[in-house]
């Protein structure tokens, strides 16, 4: 039982209570079944997200899995190439099956959670523009990717996806991960959820 993110649900709008945005963070050790947690998922409208380009746009520019053999051609990739490759990739996030209107609550794993096993992890998160853009990197070794059913006490079920850290000794040890689970850089591996409109990439011939 997770009894000091359990305490902060209850106590919802205190001044004590840490900012429930801050409460998507868990240690390896919580991925269980059983375990419950209070995560804070914030409730996005997706209509009310940055759009696409407009297909005019985007034909314009030839980025699409038909392209690929031309754009491999116009870059003098061959198809085994390393970098063709690379184009092979499956994208994972976080799924809300049933929600409600609360946003900040105590959910319970009701499953085993499941490994994703991956080479290489790009993940991407969402930045404020009048269209979608997304700020990418790449998440060197030592980090784990997982597959996690939260069912909230209002009756949510999400579909989650965890992402953890191995290795955070050289982390800031001002982040404020370290501050919500109450760790020091490189103590133990520090995990947080993926919001729904992040995004979270791995090599599509990878078992998952």
């Amino acid at each position: 039982m997770c009894a000091r993110n359990v305490t902060a649900a209850a106590n919802h709008g205190t001044k004590e209570e840490l900012d429930s945005s801050e409460h998507i963070f868990f240690k390896l050790s919580d991925l269980r079944l059983g375990q419950t947690m209070a995560v804070y998922f914030p409730k996005r409208d997706s209509k009310a997200s940055p759009e696409f380009l407009p297909k005019q746009d985007a034909d314009a520019v030839p980025f699409s899995s038909a392209d690929l053999q031309r754009l491999l051609s116009l870059f003098n990739f061959s198809p085994a190439s390393p970098q063709a490759e690379a184009t092979r990739i499956k994208v994972l996030t976080t799924t809300h099956l049933k929600t409600s209107k609360t946003r900040f609550q105590n959910y319970t794993i009701n499953e085993n959670p499941e490994e994703v096993h991956a080479s290489r992890v790009v993940s991407c998160h969402t930045m404020p523009y009048p269209y979608a853009v997304y700020y990418c990197h790449s998440l060197k070794s030592g980090n784990k990717v997982f597959r996690v059913s939260l069912l909230g006490q209002n009756g949510d079920l999400v579909k989650a996806v965890g992402v953890c850290h191995l290795d955070t000794s050289q982390w800031n040890p001002d982040h404020v991960l370290f501050r919500v689970l109450n760790v020091k850089p490189g103590e133990s591996p520090v995990c947080h959820f993926v919001p729904a409109d992040n995004l979270i990439w791995v090599p599509k011939l990878d078992p998952i």
